[in-house]
């Protein structure tokens, strides 16, 4: 089974707003040696948060967010995968192996996929078309 262990990307990317935590800032609670330091405590955003590296066995090393420079999650059931990117490395998606993948995944029938570094982004798709984050 996996785990996080040194990777934190999440603490970072993902805005939390029970802790007024905005997304693409490092958690006040997220130390680099040692963790969350209210892990035991967290609120439940970050309780029920899952990086789809952590879900999916088919996804190995390559993909963690500390590796790749994003974190993978998804929306409506599966259905539209979100690639976070870290702003300090908002191109490392489309280093191998990541976006030959992604853009198979995006030209599935019925799945979509966002890329974000920030509220800025694009759908991947045949011509890949700009989108805002609401």
């Amino acid at each position: 089974m996996k785990s996080c262990g040194d990777c934190g990307l999440c603490c970072k990317l993902m805005g939390v707003t029970a802790l007024e935590k905005p997304a693409g800032r490092w958690c006040r609670h997220f130390g680099k040696t040692t963790g969350c330091a209210i892990y035991e405590n967290r609120p439940s955003d970050c309780r029920v948060f899952n990086c789809l590296w952590l879900l999916t066995e088919a996804l190995d090393d390559a993909w963690k967010p500390t590796v790749s420079g994003f974190v993978l999650h998804s929306e409506k059931g599966g259905a539209r995968l979100i690639v976070e990117c870290d702003a300090a490395r908002p191109h490392d998606w489309r280093r191998e192996p990541y976006e030959p993948q992604l853009r198979r995944w995006a030209a599935a029938e019925g799945q979509e996929v966002l890329i974000f570094a920030g509220k800025r982004g694009f759908r991947l798709g045949p011509t890949d078309a700009v989108v805002r984050r609401a």
